[in-house]
């Protein structure tokens, strides 16, 4: 059953589909355009908060029967009283002519009717029954058959999915027209990652397209829309709260597992600025596994409290959690942590040691003086000394250690060598010269190797012999 479309309070009527809600719906359009007028905000300089013409009836029947799908009714009375796409979420909605190219999995009347003898729409494989493993299993199966089979599969998959608009990159925005979802956003990446499957908005098709706009005329960040929960910010602090106080019993009567805790504090990142009660429960915060996110959350609404609370992490009560939000700081306060920061990069309990390097990396005052001891560890980890040699390179006293430097491009670890290499490639040092020699020899068939000594030699003024 399509769950019915319930209109936000600033709705002008409590009738769905009715053309006072079409005009409600596009004078927030015009609205959120006045606000962005430069077109700042993600998506925004394509689609120009421009609507398209309205499709006719016709239009909208046509395409339902040739791809064997039926609209929601929300999205047919968008295509035909408000606009055949046009302004909407990150780059906008697709008119249908332009989902009709992204419709190659999506049955016709007669390939259902070839398939099965008649034309019954396939079920959605999209669906909240679908658990993880469902789609790591599938995701598999994908990876490992024939051509036929892939087709197969992907029909499948694709089963009462609409492509609607896009994300930029592999992500696409899906309205669900069959199973649970029917009526609602989805959000898929075309990666098909096992480990990562769609993402349920939870959203009906008109209200996740309202509330975008409403999310710009109140200022929010739009950056993660639809991804996080649009409660207000006393309502999430609320049911954050009550969290523990729920029982399992009432979460198994849901559809959904209720948001967890992550979910509801990650939706604070919508909003700029936070009343005085929520930066105190923030910083009262006693949850560990939520120190870096709320830490930086801090950041965001007071600093001098962000900054307390970062400090009583860093100074041992959780230091990998600080190592996480440490590059949220302001470019301006990361120096005055660089020496903190640098202790624990020496230290043996911090697991977090690749996230710590780059944060000395954006610290202005770094030295390799500091980190060369640690890149020259061979009982570090292959990847964190890559990231040390990666920060050498860009520190003004690095040509002080060409010799740890050289003992690097020629060492055993091909990365560890090409990251050397390239940490001083561009710089004129003469005292290298036997050793780019020495790695000719050894990596002139290697592509990448060649290019990068290519531009020693002629940074230096010497030829491979």
């Amino acid at each position: 059953m399509e769950e019915k479309y319930h209109p936000s309070p600033d709705s002008p009527t409590e009738i769905p589909f009715h053309p006072a809600h079409a005009s409600y719906l596009k004078s927030l359009v015009t609205q959120a355009g006045a606000r962005d007028p430069s077109h700042l905000i993600f998506g925004a300089d394509r689609h120009k908060y421009k609507l398209n013409p309205p499709a006719s009836p016709e239009q909208v029947r046509r395409f339902e029967e040739k791809h064997n799908l039926l609209f929601p009714e929300e999205y047919k009375f968008f295509l035909t009283q408000i606009g055949n796409g046009g302004a909407g979420p990150y780059y906008g909605l697709y008119s249908l002519e332009e989902a009709e190219r992204y419709t190659e999995y999506l049955e016709t009347t007669q390939t259902a009717a070839k398939q099965k003898d008649e034309e019954v729409p396939a079920p959605a494989f999209i669906d909240r029954r679908m658990t993880p493993e469902d789609w790591a299993v599938r995701m598999e199966e994908l990876d490992n058959c024939s051509d036929d089979e892939y087709d197969s599969l992907m029909y499948k998959l694709c089963a009462g999915m609409l492509v609607i608009g896009t994300q930029g990159c592999t992500y696409d925005t899906v309205l669900m027209c069959r199973g649970s979802e029917r009526g609602k956003i989805v959000y898929i990446d075309w990666n098909l990652e096992p480990g990562y499957g769609p993402f349920f908005t939870r959203m009906p098709f008109l209200y996740w397209y309202e509330m975008y706009f409403q999310e710009i005329l109140q200022d929010h960040n739009l950056t993660s829309y639809g991804y996080l929960c649009l409660k207000s910010e006393e309502e999430l602090v609320k049911d954050f709260c009550e969290m523990d106080k729920k029982t399992g019993e009432e979460d198994n009567n849901m559809d959904f597992p209720p948001l967890n805790k992550e979910q509801l504090l990650s939706s604070l990142f919508r909003f700029k600025t936070a009343a005085a009660e929520t930066i105190d429960f923030l910083a009262a915060l006693k949850e560990p596994e939520l120190d870096a996110m709320r830490t930086e959350l801090l950041f965001r609404f007071d600093l001098h409290r962000g900054r307390e609370v970062f400090e009583q992490l860093l100074s041992g009560s959780n230091p990998d959690a600080a190592i996480c939000c440490a590059r949220r700081l302001p470019e301006g306060e990361k120096c005055r942590y660089y020496q903190p920061m640098l202790q624990l990069l020496y230290g043996e309990n911090v697991t977090e040691k690749n996230r710590l390097l780059y944060f000395l990396h954006d610290c202005k005052c770094r030295r390799a003086g500091d980190i060369i001891a640690f890149a020259m560890d061979n009982n570090n980890k292959e990847e964190t000394r890559k990231t040390a040699v990666y920060v050498i390179g860009t520190c003004d006293d690095k040509m002080n250690y060409v010799r740890e430097l050289s003992e690097l491009m020629r060492g055993e670890s091909y990365w560890l060598a090409h990251t050397a290499l390239q940490a001083v490639f561009r710089s004129k040092c003469r005292k290298l010269d036997d050793t780019y020699l020495w790695m000719w020899e050894k990596y002139k068939t290697d592509r990448m190797m060649s290019a990068n000594l290519k531009i020693a030699f002629q940074t230096n003024g010497i030829s491979p012999q």
